[in-house]
């Protein structure tokens, strides 16, 4: 039986097609509308060694749908939800394609800055990124301009940011009237040039700039994840409860005055080669911890216990060689990973991809963040001052803690190597050895300091072993990354 001839549009109406190509999609016969949906998983395993405490672990490491549209050449949407630990909506933007130099765009979305923090997450040359937030901004819900400028030997883009993060970091849409301002140029200067051998070369710079009010969770008080994902460079000590029976609380809590983060960037591709080179840093303007007394939501006591001011610096270079001869692409977004020249495939049998990498980096933190003050909580003799009358107990009275901005590994040192093979558009297989030394690491006093949290980024059921100071760690991780 001849199949059905298609059903003829109406007016103002057109037929959509159906078809697969990396990824389900519904379009029109021209092409120029298009509804495509993707999904993609990344299963872990990670086996740690040496000092640490970090738990070996098997681990759904992230798990995305993504619904992408194109209407005419002008307007690009994408909503992209993370289904991974605490499910949230991780890109909600459109693009407003004006001309190729002015493009809007607005919604959640990654912050434009650095390359490797750029790259799609399944597109990562290893299984970590050598630094992360606060370092990098991680995404953030604003409106930015982008474009191409000179045959596209420059690019940039400018935006202006909430400044808190994610959705499910702030649910309300912001915490305070402060934004942040970033921008990113990305120059590839000898594209399209008679000087062949440095069309390769690329060089970017970006920044963020913003005032703070209390400290974010997804920036600041979630600390700073290691290279090894279930340890941590460092933690904040600054939000700790002395006591609290529901109605009254002795804490202590951290103000951020300001956040700056600069970086710079030399990449250098030719052919299957890659050699690329990045530096990071956040500055913090003075982060003062305070000791506050709350009844309800209203402040009976407040004193200044530390005041502190530093930068987080971060310096990362990797090489990566590809054995079958593919080539990686870089553009003002970030990485992307080559399709293999000879997939392995139901019809084809090529060996799909392979390519080896090698990665250090180093982060170095001002030890003046890592400064500690002993807080006592709040007695009943403290509230003498008629307007701030005490009702009931002093919740915190006995007892003490330790406040810090950061505590951990003030200089961390990270050496990857690693095996990738692609075997085709819809599989990754990586596998990652990676070690972490802490030239600063003291257990001279009997207390340990200045060390790799470990375990500190992970599940570990035993407090009385998680986020243990050691001085080194080795990983062994390996990644199945799954697209469809």
């Amino acid at each position: 039986m001849p199949p059905l001839p298609p059903a003829k549009a109406k007016k103002g109406e057109f037929p959509l097609q159906a078809s697969y190509k990396e990824g389900f999609r519904l379009h029109s016969p021209a092409e120029n509308v298009e509804l495509k949906l993707g999904a993609s998983a990344q299963l872990d395993g990670r086996f740690y060694e040496g000092s640490s405490v970090a738990p070996h672990s098997f681990d759904i490491r992230r798990a995305r749908l993504d619904f992408q549209a194109k209407l005419f050449k002008r307007l690009d949407a994408r909503i992209q939800a993370a289904l991974e630990d605490n499910p949230y909506v991780r890109n909600a933007m459109a693009d407003l394609h004006l001309w190729d130099f002015l493009i809007l765009r607005v919604g959640q979305m990654k912050v434009p800055f650095s390359s490797t923090w750029l790259a799609f997450d399944n597109q990562v040359d290893f299984l970590e990124r050598g630094t992360a937030e606060p370092i990098y901004p991680f995404f953030d819900r604003g409106a930015m301009l982008w474009g191409k400028l000179l045959g596209e030997r420059v690019s940039y883009a400018f935006g202006v940011f909430a400044g808190v993060g994610v959705d499910i970091d702030a649910t309300k849409g912001d915490i305070d009237g402060q934004k942040d301002i970033a921008w990113r140029v990305f120059l590839q200067p000898f594209r399209a040039t008679p000087v062949k051998a440095l069309d390769g070369l690329y060089l970017a710079a970006n920044g963020t700039w913003g005032l703070g009010s209390v400290a974010t969770r997804r920036f600041d008080t979630r600390g700073m994840s290691a290279a090894n994902y279930e340890s941590q460079v460092f933690r904040w000590r600054t939000e700790q409860t002395l006591g609290t029976n529901g109605r009254n609380t002795d804490q202590i809590a951290a103000e951020v005055d300001s956040r700056t983060r600069l970086g710079a960037e030399l990449h250098f591709l030719k052919g299957p080669f890659t050699l690329s080179a990045e530096w990071t840093q956040v500055d913090y303007g003075p982060i003062r911890i305070y000791h506050d007394f709350y009844q309800g939501s209203k402040r009976l006591k407040r004193d200044a216990v530390l005041e502190r001011e530093g930068k987080i610096q971060n310096v990362s270079a990797f090489l990566s060689f590809f054995l079958t001869g593919e080539e990686k692409v870089l553009d003002l977004h970030g990485w992307k990973q080559p399709n293999p020249k000879r997939p392995l495939t139901f019809k084809e049998k090529g060996p799909g991809a392979f390519e080896l990498l090698a990665r250090f980096s180093a982060t170095f933190s001002d030890k003046a963040l890592f400064d500690t003050a002993k807080v006592s909580g709040y007695a009943t003799t403290d509230f003498t001052d008629p307007n701030a009358k005490l009702a009931g107990d002093a919740t915190g009275a006995g007892a003490s803690v330790t406040a810090a901005v950061l505590e951990g590994a003030p200089t961390l040192y990270e050496v990857t190597v690693g095996a990738n093979w692609t075997m085709n558009y819809h599989f990754r297989l990586l596998l990652n050895y990676t070690y972490l030394y802490a030239p600063d690491f003291d257990a001279s006093s009997g207390t340990s300091k200045y060390g790799i949290v470990s375990g500190g980024n992970s599940d570990l059921y035993d407090a009385t072993i998680k986020n243990k100071l050691v001085k080194s760690e080795h990983m062994l991780g390996f990644r199945c990354i799954i697209r469809i």
